[in-house]
């Protein structure tokens, strides 16, 4: 694995939340999700019902961005993605990506393994939401250390080979 492909994995698996870009009809929208990655491909949770799920059922291409809140612009690093995102169905149909999510975030493990014990209000919202995938085509990894708007590209096709 080549010095750039190692950096914007450690970045994915050291951070949890990503802002997701979506456009529909001429309207665009922001959503801040938490996520998991295999390789480049980033995984989370949201509603069909979302504004941002009903963009993506009419078109699926996003933009997104994984970064820190910096107070100094030479401090600031982080990654944007462009890619295409499918819905994967629910939790009970993907049993691997809901054991990432625990790995990454322990918490989770109530909401997936016993949604009925939670309040009415959450549990029916649980049972309704479905996981998602981006697939990046292209990640940009930013990094304002080494020059402002310093941008390394990652271009992303069916060549690239990843190896974890």
């Amino acid at each position: 694995m080549g010095e750039l492909q190692e950096k914007v994995i450690d970045y994915l698996r050291e951070h949890n939340a990503m802002s997701l870009a979506t456009a529909y009809d001429g309207e665009a929208h922001a959503a801040t999700v938490f996520y998991v990655n295999q390789g480049y491909d980033l995984y989370f949770i949201s509603s069909p019902s979302s504004r941002h799920g009903q963009h993506l059922a009419a078109n699926n291409r996003v933009a997104a961005t994984v970064n820190e809140d910096y107070h100094n612009w030479t401090d600031i690093k982080g990654l944007q993605l462009q890619g295409h995102v499918e819905q994967m169905g629910r939790f009970t149909e993907n049993a691997d990506i809901a054991d990432l999510f625990v790995a990454k975030f322990p918490d989770t493990s109530r909401f997936f393994q016993d949604p009925g014990d939670m309040p009415d209000a959450v549990a029916n919202k649980v049972a309704k939401v479905q996981f998602y995938r981006l697939q990046a085509t292209n990640i940009s990894y930013i990094d304002n250390s080494l020059g402002f708007g310093h941008r390394e590209e990652l271009p992303i096709d069916e060549f690239t080979a990843f190896e974890e």
